[in-house]
C-alpha cells in the first residue's frame, strides 16, 4: 500500500520504530529529554569540507565510538524497520499492529541505526487503515518541548527533504 501524501516537506526512508501507546507522565518526559539531545545532534549542520586539525579529528572519533558503545548498550535490540514517510508535521508509517484512532503515544524512531540514538516523538493517530501488508499508520505529531527541539526537527526535516531530492527520491 502506498503511503499517503502529506500536507507539508517530507522524506520516505525506512528506519526502526514503534509505537508506544499511552505512556505515563515520566516516561513520556524523560522520552522528550532524550528527544531534545538526539535532535541537537541530528541537526547539527553538516560539516563535510571541515579543516579540523587531525588531533580533533581523532578526539571526535573517539568519542563518537564511545557515545555508540554507550548506546547500543542501552538499546540492544532496535525494533524492526518499517517504511515510513515523515514530516514536520505529520509521520505515516506501515506497521503490524493495529491502532485506533485517537490513540495518543510515542512513536520511538531510531534515524541511525544501527545507532541506539532515538527519537521520541508525541502523536496522535489520525488514521489507521488495514491492508494485505498490515497497517498503515497516519499521526500528527503534537508540539515537542521547546522551541530550540522545534526548530531541531524542521532542520532535520528539511536537510532529509532536501538529501531525498538530490538523490531523486523525493
Amino acid at each position: 500500500m502506498p503511503l499517503p501524501e502529506l500536507d507539508t516537506v517530507y522524506f520516505d526512508s525506512c528506519f526502526p520504530l514503534r509505537f508506544h501507546p499511552a505512556p505515563d507522565a515520566a516516561t513520556r518526559h524523560a522520552a522528550q529529554l532524550e528527544t531534545g539531545l538526539a535532535l541537537a545532534v541530528l541537526a547539527a549542520p553538516l560539516d563535510q569540507d571541515s579543516d579540523g586539525s587531525p588531533l580533533l579529528q581523532r578526539l571526535e572519533a573517539k568519542l563518537d565510538f564511545v557515545l555508540e558503545l554507550g548506546l547500543l548498550a542501552r538499546y540492544p535490540q532496535l525494533p524492526p524497520p518499517r517504511p515510513c514517510r515523515i514530516g514536520l508535521e505529520a509521520v505515516v508509517w506501515q506497521d503490524e499492529l493495529a491502532a485506533s484512532v485517537g490513540d495518543s503515544g510515542l512513536l520511538q524512531l531510531h534515524p541511525h541505526a544501527p545507532s541506539g540514538c532515538p527519537l521520541y516523538l508525541c502523536v496522535t493517530i489520525e488514521s489507521s487503515l488495514a491492508g494485505p501488508d498490515g497497517h498503515q499508520h497516519l499521526a500528527r505529531l503534537q508540539p515537542l518541548r521547546h522551541d530550540n527541539d522545534t526548530r531541531r526537527w524542521e532542520r532535520w526535516v528539511f536537510q532529509q527533504h532536501r538529501q531525498h531530492i538530490g538523490k531523486g527520491k523525493a
